[in-house]
C-alpha cells in the first residue's frame, strides 16, 4: 500500500451542459467533463472559451483614472520630469516597460527607476524619492509597487512632487494620501475585474492615455499575469490569450534573446512563461539590480538584447544553484519542527540570500504543505528578512496582518507575502503564527488536497483528447490544467531517471501509457510490475522524432493494495530507517535485536506496523507462518538475508548414509585431516556434504569424534536417520529456500497474501 500524500477531492459538478448544447458546441465527452467540473456550463461562457471573445473592460471605470491621465497629460504639456518607479519581478519589469514605453510615445519626459530589493526593499523608498527631488523629478508614477509607503508618499508630496499609485496588490486597512491611486480592488470604484496584475492595470493606463496601446505590450502583459500567478479568468485570460498570439507572431527581440539562452524552440504558451521567461526576469532582481531585466525588456536592438539575455541566464544560473544550497538546509530545519508538531513553518538564518528566499519556501510549501515564511537573519542591520509562501486554506496576508505589531514592514495577498521584523521577534512571532493555526485547525481542514476534475479510462487518454483539452489553454490560476485520475491501472515498468535517479518513470496498462512523476524516483523500489495504482495529474503530449503520444504527468501516486516488495536480489538495496517506528524487522533467532521493532520469526506481533522488513531467512517455514498470522501490513519487504544457500545441494541420498557408515564402521578409525578427502571421492560427494553426514551420525550417537579422529560407536541403538534435528533443520531450510528464495516473485506473493491476516 502506497499512501497519496494528497486528500482527492472530485469535485461532483453541480451543473451540467446540456446533451444539445454540447452537440452545438462540439464538445467531447472529456472537455465537456472539464468544463462542468470547472463550473462552466452556460453556452455563451463556453463558446466564448473557444472563440476567443475579447474581454476589454474600460480603463476609465478604474479608481482615480481621469485624475491621473489629467495630471500625466499636464506633466507631458509642461516638459516636467516624470519618473516610473518599478518593482524587481517579472510582472515589476514588465509593468515599468509598459509605462515608460507609453509616457515616450506620447513625448514625455521619463525616466525609470526599481528599487534595489536588498538595499532599498519592496515599495516607495524615502531616500529614493528624496533623489527624485532632488533631480527634479515632480511625478513618480510606481507601478506593482504595492499600496503601503503612506511616509515616504507624504514626505515626497510635501517637497511638491506628486505621485500616482498604480497597484493589484491587497489593499490595508489604510491607503498612503497620494495624489491618484489606480487600482482594481478600490473600495470606492467599481471595476468590473479586480485581479489585474501589475502590468495589467499599467496596460489599462496605457489604455486610457494612447487609446489603442502597441501590440506588443500584450506580451508583456501575458508575461506580467502568467509569472505573478493572478486569476486567469475574465479580462486576464482574455489578455493573455491576446498576449501569446503576439509573442507567437510578433517576438520581441528582448523575449527571443531570452529564449535562444535558454535554447527553447518551441511555440510560447503559458508553460513556457511560467518555467523559461518568468523565472529567468525574476532572478536578476533575486541576485543584483533587476534594472538588467527592464533594460533588456526595453530594448529593440537584436545585439544589444543578445548581450542583456546572456547576462540575465548567468543570474539565472547562479540563481539555481543558491536555492538549491539554501533549499537543503532549509529542509533540515523544518523536518525538525514537522516533528514537533508545528503548523507554521518559520525558519531564520544567517547568511541566507534574501533574493530567493521565496523560492525556498515554496518548495518547502510543496513538500509539508504547511505555510511558510524564511527569513535571513541580518545582525548588522539588526533585522529579519524574507519571504511567506502559503496553503489555499490560509491567507498569508491576513495571518500577518494578526502579527503586525511584530513585523515592521509586509506587503503580499493570499498566498504569498514579504516580511521585514526585528531579530529578537522570531520567536514571539512563531508561536503567535503557529497559535493562529492551531485555532484555525479547530474549524477548518488543513489536510493538504488536490482537487479532480475527471476520472478517466485509459483509453481516454490519447493524442486527439489531450489535443481538445489543449483548446482550452491557457491554464494557470483559477483555471487550472485539469486533473485527471486513473484508477487501477497496472505497473508495467518502474524506473528512477534523470540525475540521481531522483524521478519516476512508469508504463502502465495495456497501452504502456508513460507517466513521470517528478521528484519522487525513490518509489522505483516500491513499485513492482503487475502491481494496480490510482493517480492523478495532468495529460501532456510527448512528441519524439515525429511521433505523439500521450503522456501522464502524475502529482500524487497511492496504491490500495498491499505492497510485497522484492528485494532478495543482492544487487537491490531497500532505503529503511531502521529507528521508524512504522516498520518492523522480522530476524533469525541467532541474530541480535537492535531494537523494540525487532522480532524473531515466530514470535507474534501485537503492535501495528505500516511496514514489515523480512530481513533474514526464518528457520522453517512454520516460523514465518506464525509471524504471519499476527501480521496486517502495507508494506513488506523481501530481503531474507542468509549467508550461503543449500538448496541447490539438496539432502544426501539414504544410501550415501549408509555407504559412509560402513566404510567408517570397515575403517574403524578415520582421521578426517588425512582421510576426509578419500572418504568424500570414495561416496562422490563434497566436502561440505560430508560434514553434514557426520553432524547427523554425532546427533544420532552413531560415531564418536575426538578431535577430527572418526570412531564408529558400537554400543548406540539404531535409529531412522530422519529424526536427526540437523536433518530436520535442513529439510527446513530446504523449504524455506525454496518458497522464499527460488520461487518466482508473482507465485511467492500468491502464496504469502494466503498466509496474512485480513
Amino acid at each position: 500500500m502506497i499512501k497519496p500524500k494528497y486528500n482527492w477531492d472530485f469535485n461532483t459538478p453541480e451543473n451540467e451542459i446540456s446533451a444539445e448544447n454540447a452537440k452545438k458546441l462540439k464538445l467531447t465527452p472529456i472537455v465537456k467533463q472539464i468544463l462542468e467540473s470547472k463550473d462552466i456550463v452556460d453556452y455563451d461562457e463556453v463558446e466564448a472559451l473557444f472563440n476567443n471573445k475579447v474581454i476589454n473592460h474600460d480603463p476609465w471605470l478604474l479608481s482615480d483614472m481621469k485624475k491621473a491621465v489629467d495630471r500625466i497629460n499636464l506633466a507631458i504639456d509642461k516638459n516636467e520630469k516624470i519618473l516610473v518607479y518599478g518593482d524587481y519581478d517579472a510582472d515589476g519589469v514588465t509593468s515599468t516597460t509598459i509605462l515608460v514605453s507609453t509616457l515616450r510615445e506620447l513625448g514625455a519626459h521619463v525616466g525609470w527607476y526599481i528599487p534595489n530589493r536588498f538595499s532599498e526593499g519592496y515599495g516607495p523608498n524615502e531616500m529614493a524619492f528624496k533623489n527624485a527631488y532632488d533631480e527634479g523629478i515632480s511625478l513618480i508614477i510606481t507601478v506593482d509597487n504595492g499600496i503601503q509607503g503612506h511616509k515616504e508618499v507624504e514626505s515626497v508630496q510635501s517637497l511638491g512632487v506628486d505621485v500616482i499609485i498604480t497597484d493589484h496588490h491587497e489593499i490595508g486597512r489604510t491607503m498612503p494620501d497620494a495624489y491618484a491611486i489606480v487600482h482594481p480592488m478600490h473600495p470606492e470604484f467599481d471595476y468590473p475585474f479586480q485581479y489585474l496584475c501589475g502590468a495589467g492595470v499599467a496596460y489599462k493606463l496605457a489604455q486610457a492615455l494612447l487609446s489603442q496601446p502597441p501590440q506588443q505590450f500584450l506580451g508583456l502583459v501575458a508575461i506580467g499575469t502568467i509569472a505573478d500567478l493572478v486569476s486567469l479568468t475574465d479580462e486576464n485570460r482574455s489578455l493573455v490569450k491576446q498576449g501569446l498570439g503576439v509573442l507567437n507572431d510578433q517576438c520581441p527581440v528582448s523575449i527571443k534573446a531570452l529564449l535562444n539562452q535558454a535554447s527553447y524552440t518551441d511555440d510560447i504558451n503559458e508553460e513556457t512563461i511560467g518555467f523559461i521567461i518568468g523565472p529567468r526576469l525574476n532572478a536578476v532582481g533575486r541576485l543584483e539590480d533587476a534594472g538588467l531585466a527592464a533594460e533588456l525588456l526595453m530594448t529593440d536592438e537584436q545585439e544589444e538584447a543578445a548581450f542583456l539575455a546572456e547576462q540575465v541566464e548567468f543570474f539565472n544560473q547562479e540563481r539555481k544553484d543558491i536555492v538549491a544550497n539554501i533549499t537543503e538546509e532549509a529542509l533540515a530545519m523544518a523536518e525538525e519542527q514537522v516533528q514537533q508538531q508545528a503548523k507554521f513553518l518559520l525558519l531564520a538564518k544567517e547568511d541566507w540570500h534574501e533574493g530567493v528566499l521565496g523560492i525556498v519556501a515554496s518548495k518547502i510549501v510543496e513538500t509539508y504543505s504547511l505555510p511558510t515564511l524564511i527569513l535571513n537573519i541580518d545582525e548588522a542591520q539588526n533585522h529579519a528578512k524574507g519571504s511567506a509562501r502559503s496553503i489555499e486554506q490560509v491567507s498569508m496576508f491576513e495571518i500577518l496582518t494578526a502579527h503586525s505589531d511584530l513585523i515592521s514592514k509586509f506587503g503580499g495577498h493570499h498566498m504569498a507575502a514579504g516580511v521585514t521584523m526585528p531579530i529578537e521577534n522570531i520567536e514571539n512571532l512563531t508561536q503567535g503564527l503557529n497559535l493562529w493555526m492551531e485555532e484555525l485547525a479547530n474549524t477548518t481542514s488543513l489536510e493538504p488536497s488536490k482537487k479532480v476534475d475527471v476520472k478517466v479510462n485509459e483509453a481516454d487518454i490519447s493524442v486527439e483528447n489531450i489535443q481538445d483539452i489543449h483548446k482550452l489553454r491557457p491554464f494557470g490560476t483559477d483555471f487550472e490544467s485539469p486533473c485527471f485520475e486513473l484508477s487501477d491501472v497496472m505497473v508495467r515498468q518502474s524506473k528512477g531517471i534523470g540525475q540521481d535517479k531522483k524521478h519516476l518513470k512508469l508504463s502502465l496498462g495495456d497501452s504502456n501509457l508513460q507517466a513521470l512523476y517528478w521528484q519522487n524516483g525513490h518509489l522505483s523500489n516500491q513499485l513492482n510490475t503487475e502491481q494496480p495504482i490510482n493517480i492523478i495529474g495532468t495529460l501532456q503530449i510527448n512528441e519524439w522524432n515525429g511521433h505523439k503520444s500521450p503522456q501522464f504527468m502524475i502529482q500524487d501516486l497511492a496504491s490500495n493494495k498491499l505492497q510485497i516488495l522484492d528485494y532478495r536480489s543482492k544487487n537491490k538495496l531497500a532505503e529503511i530507517d531502521d529507528n521508524d517506528n512504522a516498520t518492523a524487522f522480522l530476524i533469525h533467532p541467532h541474530n541480535e535485536k537492535l531494537g523494540d521493532n525487532y522480532y524473531f520469526y515466530g514470535e507474534t506481533i501485537q503492535h501495528h506496523y505500516e511496514k514489515y522488513v523480512f530481513r533474514d531467512l526464518p528457520s522453517t517455514i512454520e516460523d514465518l507462518n506464525q509471524s504471519l498470522t499476527s501480521i496486517k501490513a502495507s508494506q513488506i519487504y523481501l530481503m531474507l538475508n542468509h549467508q550461503q544457500s543449500i538448496y541447490f545441494e539438496g539432502m544426501p541420498k539414504m544410501e550415501s548414509f549408509k555407504q559412509c557408515f560402513k566404510a567408517l564402521a570397515t575403517k574403524g578409525e578415520t582421521n578426517l585431516a588425512q582421510d576426509g578427502m578419500y572418504l568424500c571421492d570414495y561416496l562422490n560427494i563434497k566436502p561440505n556434504m560430508l560434514k553434514f553426514i557426520l553432524k547427523v551420525f554425532l546427533d544420532l550417537n552413531f560415531i564418536n569424534d575426538e578431535n577430527g579422529v572418526i570412531t564408529v560407536n558400537n554400543q548406540t541403538q539404531k535409529q531412522p536417520i530422519d529424526t536427526s534435528k540437523f536433518y530436520q533443520a535442513r529439510l527446513n531450510r530446504i523449504e524455506v529456500e525454496k518458497v522464499l528464495l527460488y520461487q518466482d516473485i508473482k507465485q511467492l506473493k500468491q502464496w504469502l497474501t494466503t498466509k496474512l491476516i485480513g
